[in-house]
């Protein structure tokens, strides 16, 4: 009599560690795309004279399509740069750099994806600068940025930015990267400052520049990816 045969079950830990890894490949592509959606988006931007409210809403009322185009790619390199970033955690081995690591990753997830919905302001100022005169769509602008809760949500980009200065931090104590990229991201963020409005292709290259660390960790899970297979 012929013994039956059957296939041995895979062992208990083979699917989610399957799943683990699909899950830290798409977060990589979701860091590495993030900068590059957000320097897109930046280029798309309407060339805009000044700071002035004016002149912010004359830029957006000026070409539909740069503005809407702009918008959605900001948009989504936010959100892929926020989800992206909470596989970030996993390169630190060890004790060294996992609080700044981890507070940086919670800190830019949470501003990243409060600014991704600001991006739609775009297009209602967009329509009262094309729909109303000037003076009468700035008045509705400041006024909408004057709120009482604004600052509520506005206030929180500022968490990004600290968050990626910990996590440029945390991971190049940890060893994951070098200091190298907190300097770049220092930099960046300092020109952000100083460069004028106007020059809108130099500022929207540096404030790319300023997403750099997300893009340089989803290289590094696709490193460490690559050498665990």
């Amino acid at each position: 009599m012929t013994p039956l045969t059957h296939t041995p079950a895979p062992p208990a830990d083979v699917v989610p560690d399957r799943a683990s890894r699909f899950l830290r490949r798409v977060g990589g592509a979701a860091l590495i795309s993030s900068p590059l959606l957000m320097f897109a988006g930046m280029m798309a931007c309407p060339p805009q004279a000044s700071n002035s409210t004016a002149d912010y809403v004359t830029s957006l009322a000026r070409d539909s399509f740069l503005t809407e185009l702009s918008a959605m790619l900001l948009h989504y390199g936010l959100i892929a740069g926020a989800l992206g970033a909470l596989v970030v955690p996993g390169l630190v081995r060890g004790r060294k750099g996992r609080w700044p690591t981890l507070l940086g990753v919670l800190a830019t997830a949470l501003g990243l994806l409060n600014v991704s919905g600001a991006v739609r302001d775009d297009w209602w100022r967009m329509v009262i600068g094309q729909q109303l005169p000037i003076g009468d769509a700035v008045r509705i602008s400041d006024t909408v940025d004057g709120s009482a809760f604004m600052p509520l949500w506005s206030g929180t980009e500022m968490f990004a930015f600290l968050g990626l200065l910990a996590l440029c931090a945390g991971l190049a104590r940890a060893g994951v990267v070098g200091w190298w990229l907190t300097a770049v991201y220092l930099g960046a963020f300092v020109g952000m400052m100083f460069i004028p409005i106007d020059l809108t292709y130099v500022i929207g290259t540096v404030f790319a520049l300023l997403f750099l660390p997300l893009a340089v960790a989803g290289v590094r899970v696709f490193q460490r990816e690559r050498a665990a297979a």
